[in-house]
């Protein structure tokens, strides 16, 4: 089984519990506007690697990775089921810890994707939107998957963090808010974990190189103090 790779970082503390492997996949079927790794979207300048061989790769560092773990990234790395459940089960016969990067909007209840369920300890979903009329601001998606996929590893008792990019004026008026609130209320509170991250223009210079409009350049990069105004607003609707 053969997966297409953009990049491999080895030695992560932002990607999951502990110390961990991170293994970008290239290819992604949204074109978020705020993407910072725009450069895994095309289909090109990608290298490829075998099951054995990230399995090898992971192997070689393993060590470091005692509370930690590998992390499959991208890009979307749903695009490459087949070869992350190749994967997944290798890393089994290791007991290493799983987790995989998704936006969740190709996932569909079928037993090939119940399977990789079963083979991951912790989902870390990006939330793109509150909703599907709002998330068109970002990217021209529709978010019925990501929470078919979130109240699916709910039922489950599954692990997961749900991530959500704070672009100011975008994203973070009151209405998201409550709107977040409604999301998060669904959830048992011991199954997941809400991060807020800070947008940022770090790779801005990626979409010059492809030659791609960068939309959002007129809005501001979000502070740590709108993150905590934003967090403390939501708390009186989650509790």
């Amino acid at each position: 089984m053969i997966a297409n790779v953009h990049s491999i970082e080895t030695f992560s503390s932002l990607d999951g519990p502990g110390i961990r492997y991170v293994l970008f996949l290239q290819g992604c079927n949204l074109a978020c506007k705020y993407c910072h790794n725009i450069d895994t979207i095309p289909r090109i300048n990608y290298k490829q690697m075998s099951v054995d061989e990230v399995v090898n790769d992971f192997l070689k560092y393993k060590a470091f990775y005692q509370d930690g773990g590998i992390t499959i990234s991208g890009g979307e790395p749903l695009l490459q089921l087949d070869f992350i459940i190749a994967l997944f089960e290798k890393l089994k016969e290791y007991n290493v810890h799983t987790a995989i990067q998704t936006q969740g909007t190709i996932f569909q209840d079928n037993p090939k994707f119940r399977k990789l369920i079963d083979l991951t300890n912790l989902f870390i979903v990006d939330l793109k939107g509150v909703n599907n009329t709002e998330v068109k601001k970002i990217t021209n998606v529709k978010l019925d998957n990501t929470f078919l996929l979130l109240d699916i590893l709910n039922k489950e008792n599954k692990k997961f963090y749900i991530t959500y990019v704070l672009v100011p004026e975008i994203n973070n008026s009151n209405y998201h808010i409550e709107e977040l609130g409604k999301i998060l209320k669904r959830f048992n509170q011991a199954n997941y974990k809400f991060k807020v991250l800070k947008y940022h223009k770090l790779g801005l210079d990626k979409w010059t190189q492809l030659g791609i409009k960068y939309e959002l350049d007129k809005y501001r990069e979000a502070t740590s103090k709108d993150v905590g105004e934003f967090l403390d607003k939501l708390k009186s609707y989650i509790q």
